[in-house]
């Protein structure tokens, strides 16, 4: 009995999970897989030390990125000069969590929360952030056109400060 208690009550934890809690088209579950790719091939990247796999395939030239932390938007160059920074910051991402998404034909507005793992003095932790991201379909894939991220609280803004006492 205890066993079937524990089942159902996973399988209601999994049935309440947002991507499942909403239904996406086929249009729309396209642009969040494209989203989880990238954030793959970020990842990707920080191993490699390098972020050119991700500007090729997850942006486009005008690209601009805007962080909560940043002064103004700023694009692949900015990516290109600062990638040691940024490649400290990130350890991998562990959740998407849509709020809405928009699609005007070959472009889409997804309002999401995201969340990472970063790095914490004795550790690890996982911060949110609020995000806004902006994608266009080129060549049969969602490349992100801008994207804007707020961390939800002070402590998910911490490991992001970049030495800022």
């Amino acid at each position: 009995m205890r066993r079937l208690v524990v089942v159902v009550a996973l399988l209601g934890l999994s049935l309440s999970h947002p991507l499942l809690a909403q239904q996406w088209s086929s249009q729309e579950q396209g642009v969040l897989d494209d989203l989880a790719e990238c954030w793959d091939v970020w990842m990707e990247g920080i191993r490699a030390g390098s972020p050119e796999q991700w500007i090729s395939q997850c942006s486009t030239p005008t690209t601009t990125y805007w962080g909560a932390q940043d002064g103004a938007p700023n694009g692949n160059e900015f990516l290109r000069r600062t990638w040691g920074i940024i490649s400290g910051q990130d350890l991998g991402w562990t959740d998407v969590r849509p709020v809405s998404l928009t699609i005007h034909g070959d472009v889409a507005v997804l309002h999401f929360y995201g969340y990472w793992r970063a790095p914490d003095g004795d550790g690890e932790v996982v911060t949110e952030a609020k995000r806004t991201e902006v994608f266009r379909r080129l060549d049969g894939r969602w490349k992100l056109l801008v994207g804007h991220a707020t961390p939800v609280t002070l402590a998910d803004a911490a490991p992001y400060r970049r030495g800022e006492g």
